[in-house]
């Protein structure tokens, strides 16, 4: 239902000449797309309020995003089992940050971090059914998710300094997830 009525749309656009027809898939495949992460955002937003914890929600969306990205891994077949797997996500992600007690938040964020690094270090990238990757790409991908992966290890270093456990722990689930994602797709 939902794809049908951006297929109407793509057909407005193309009937107006603000697309090409020969684009029409590729409108489709993009409209949808944006509008399932703006829904994201907008669940992961309101979750973060719900918890009292919008900087929280919105640190793990993005690390989640920039290393998922790169590493690829499982993905569902229907936009609302994402959006609902999603938004599980990050209600479990936000009940562990703020239910870890804060004397051992950064230590349980260097024992996640470790474990998701070797993983993604070991598994990823991965491709999918409908968009496997030749070797090039993973080579690309790999590169970018290694460069990812070092840039919020000296984040998260730097966090350190100014005694930002939670936002530690939230970057260094972001990566588990992501981990844990890459092996479900292994697994699949």
């Amino acid at each position: 239902m939902f794809t049908k009525k951006m297929d109407k749309l793509a057909d407005i656009l193309i009937e107006k000449e603000i697309s090409k027809s020969e684009d029409k898939d590729l409108i489709v495949y993009g409209l949808c797309t944006g509008i399932e992460v703006c829904f994201n955002i907008i669940t992961t937003i309101v979750l973060g309020f719900l918890f009292e914890m919008v900087i929280e929600s919105l640190v793990f969306f993005l690390s989640f995003s920039l290393i998922r990205t790169n590493a690829g891994g499982y993905h569902c077949q229907k936009a609302i089992n994402c959006y609902l797997l999603s938004s599980g996500i990050v209600t479990l992600v936000l009940a562990m940050v703020r239910f870890t007690p804060k004397e051992f938040t950064h230590i349980v964020g260097v024992i996640i971090l470790i474990i998701s690094i070797l993983i993604l270090i070991r598994l990823a990238p991965v491709g999918t059914l409908t968009k496997p990757l030749d070797e090039e790409e993973k080579k690309y991908y790999r590169k970018k998710m290694i460069l990812h992966l070092v840039v919020m290890c000296l984040i998260i270093t730097l966090l350190f300094f100014w005694s930002l456990n939670t936002i530690i722990l939230t970057i260094c689930l972001g990566n588990l997830v992501t981990a844990l994602f890459v092996i479900k797709a292994q697994w699949s």
